[in-house]
């Protein structure tokens, strides 16, 4: 399978819109074609509001993240969100870029897992905070996170997410860029 393919299977929310960020973990054996596909998503995609970056590196795999800056940028204003990254660390005054660079030493440097990742892939705050305060365990519900708050809500985000992952994968088997997805909303 085409690295797009991927990309756009394990990404379809972020990369139309529905979501404000996406983690697709590939291979190291792969990390000189995700590097050269990444400079040349950037150049395509950027103009749409997407970005590439590999947010962590280790000597099995590669985590890149894909996000939608103005979705990730609305996320981050909210003011639990803005508490539980203050309480990790995070500089709250500093520009997206800088953030980001923080979570991905966090995840590369950090004894715990920063479970604040939640926040950059739009679970809701409710799920964040019912995940870090209950390590992981109590919840209600789990697919794509662990749910603490709204079951059905989730329920419902989980479908759409599948729903868009199947779409984005069908799109490029039949053709369309990845630059396509980015610049068409689901």
């Amino acid at each position: 399978m085409a690295i797009e393919q991927l990309i756009a299977y394990h990404c379809g929310p972020a990369l139309t819109g529905i979501k404000p960020a996406n983690l697709f973990s590939c291979p190291n054996q792969m990390r000189y074609k995700i590097i050269s596909k990444i400079i040349q998503l950037n150049k395509k995609c950027n103009i749409h509001g997407v970005y590439f970056m590999i947010i962590r590196r280790s000597n099995k795999s590669i985590l890149l993240f894909v996000y939608n800056r103005e979705l990730l940028r609305q996320v981050l204003t909210d003011f639990r969100a803005q508490e539980i990254l203050y309480q990790a660390g995070y500089d709250l005054t500093a520009p997206l870029e800088t953030l980001l660079t923080h979570l991905a030493d966090r995840l590369t440097h950090s004894d715990v897992f920063p479970h604040e990742i939640g926040i950059f892939l739009g679970y809701p705050i409710e799920d964040v905070q019912g995940f870090i305060f209950n390590r992981g365990t109590n919840y209600k519900i789990c697919g794509y996170w662990k749910v603490y708050g709204d079951e059905q809500s989730a329920a419902e985000l989980f479908q759409r997410y599948t729903q868009c992952r199947i779409s984005c994968f069908n799109r490029m088997i039949r053709g369309e860029s990845l630059e396509k997805l980015c610049a068409t909303a689901i």
